[in-house]
């Protein structure tokens, strides 16, 4: 534990602030995009623009905690964990990318009908992002942290399955060739989503193992 908290410096509390608020700003996609979702078919084109509008906005806000992050750490050629905070900082901006392009290809290919499996893997998508803020909200919480990976790889385990059935189905009862390929981008955009939340939830435990 020691060594631990030895872990937190002052030079190196920023960094894991600004962490938190890249995972913070992912979780508020994820829930703008579930909200889209919920309410896609009752909405106009141009209002399903204009939230994928907004999502848009949350990943350029990102990217620019992204690009601070990244000025900072080349500024700090001391820092003991750069190489495993540039790789966390890399994924979460991943993240937050992958939301937005899920959200934007619903609109690119002129999705009409939300399906039950895109429902499923929305919401499997926004508990894993809310995870992932757990684990970045205080690195100092390690039975947290722990805990929340542990639900993150379940849940890609969980979303495995759905985009399994998902494909199955497409495959099966489509015959339209366009459809099944609109789809399948859909179900694979998710479901990367979450394969990105684990990689980041593999990462920090990688980091923190190294210091206990």
């Amino acid at each position: 534990m020691k060594k631990i908290m030895r872990w937190f410096m002052p030079k190196e509390e920023k960094f894991f602030e600004l962490l938190g608020e890249l995972s913070a700003n992912a979780l508020e996609g994820a829930k703008d995009l579930k909200d889209l979702i919920d309410k896609y078919p009752e909405l106009e084109r141009d209002e399903r623009k204009s939230r994928v509008d907004s999502i848009n906005k949350i990943k350029s806000k990102c990217n620019s905690v992204y690009y601070s992050m990244l000025k900072k750490l080349n500024k700090s050629p001391r820092l003991s964990d750069k190489s495993e905070i540039y790789q966390i900082t890399i994924l979460l901006d991943g993240v937050m990318g992958l939301i937005n392009s899920a959200a934007s290809h619903l609109i690119i290919l002129s999705i009409e009908r939300i399906d039950d499996y895109i429902i499923k893997l929305v919401d499997i998508t926004l508990n894993a992002v809310s995870e992932l803020n757990n684990c970045t909200s205080d690195f100092r919480k390690l039975r947290d942290i722990e805990e929340s990976c542990t639900k993150i790889y379940r849940l890609e385990n969980e979303a495995d399955k759905v985009n399994y059935d998902a494909l199955s189905d497409l495959f099966h009862f489509y015959k339209n060739s366009i459809d099944i390929i609109k789809y399948k981008e859909i179900y694979e955009l998710f479901e990367s989503t979450i394969d990105k939340c684990a990689d980041v939830a593999n990462s920090i435990e990688n980091m923190i193992d190294k210091h206990s």
